[in-house]
């Protein structure tokens, strides 16, 4: 689509300036990135023999990493198919017809959302064991993660739903459509492709939150590296901690690259190889009137 006309070309000089700023940004990066570089040289942190920790596996350092990530990954999706789920049907039943159900759903939703997740974990290890409640480290993280999470997602979904055009629901409640054939067949698969940006940066939070589960002795990730770090000494706590990043930076890249292809597919009128869309190629050709 050409928006060319929303705004004015830059002209030579606008283009020369914008070249210059870009020019210098870059030479001030590069200049900061070698300062860096030689100040972690200068203390050592560059040596490859500290780096091949993170490789070694006599070091048992894979290992360790590696079993905190699984910790991570194994919390981290059961959390997010659960907060979905409750998400979606807490949206659903804020956006019910019924105002007591309204009421309840929204009292839920603004009570967990307003909570602090650390303050949700301490309460799930400490305040639900006296009331009976034994769960096992993986269960009181996914726990509060869900109970967060998914007063989040609720608002996500609402939000999208509300954003569909009033009209269409009224159209099909017209051809006595039930509210739930309304909801699964046109509002959302509708929602949902807009909802996905959000979608995706809340399961990227999610991911990052499970490192709270240290505070209850959960082995995830960071504890684990962090376990590390106080085994074998602050000199390698640089490269622990780097190991540790790249894990997570790669995880949350993975889950965006996977919904863009998702997006790509569910988006319609995909272009095809010779560049037209697929709407245009299944759209009937106009007939011309040629009698006027």
């Amino acid at each position: 689509m050409n928006t060319s006309f929303l705004y004015d070309e830059p002209g030579p000089v606008e283009k020369r300036r914008a070249r210059r700023i870009g020019a210098g940004a870059g030479v001030v990066c590069a200049l900061a990135v070698i300062v860096i570089l030689l100040q972690l040289q200068s203390h050592g942190q560059l040596d490859h023999k500290r780096w091949a920790i993170l490789l070694d596996p006599d070091t048992g350092v894979p290992q360790v990493l590696w079993h905190g990530y699984l910790a991570t990954l194994q919390a981290a999706g059961l959390a997010m198919i659960i907060a979905l789920v409750v998400g979606l049907a807490l949206a659903l039943g804020r956006l019910s017809v019924h105002r007591p159900i309204r009421v309840v759903t929204g009292a839920v939703v603004e009570g967990f959302r307003g909570v602090p997740l650390l303050l949700l974990m301490l309460f799930a290890a400490l305040g639900l064991p006296s009331l009976g409640l034994d769960l096992s480290l993986l269960q009181i993280v996914v726990l509060a993660l869900v109970a967060y999470n998914s007063s989040v997602l609720c608002e996500i979904f609402r939000g999208g739903i509300l954003a569909i055009d009033r009209g269409q629901t009224e159209a099909a409640e017209a051809m006595g459509l039930g509210k739930s054939v309304i909801m699964r067949k046109i509002l959302l698969p509708q929602a949902v492709p807009n909802m996905l940006p959000v979608l995706v940066s809340q399961m990227v939070i999610l991911l990052k939150d499970t490192s709270l589960g240290f505070i209850v002795g959960y082995a995830e990730l960071l504890r684990q590296g962090r376990s590390l770090v106080e085994y074998y000494g602050s000199q390698y706590s640089m490269q622990l901690y780097v190991g540790v990043a790249v894990m997570y930076v790669a995880t949350n890249f993975a889950i965006s690259f996977l919904a863009r292809g998702l997006a790509t597919r569910r988006r319609p009128g995909r272009r095809t190889k010779s560049g037209v869309t697929k709407d245009l190629l299944l759209a009937p050709t106009p007939v011309v009137d040629t009698a006027r």
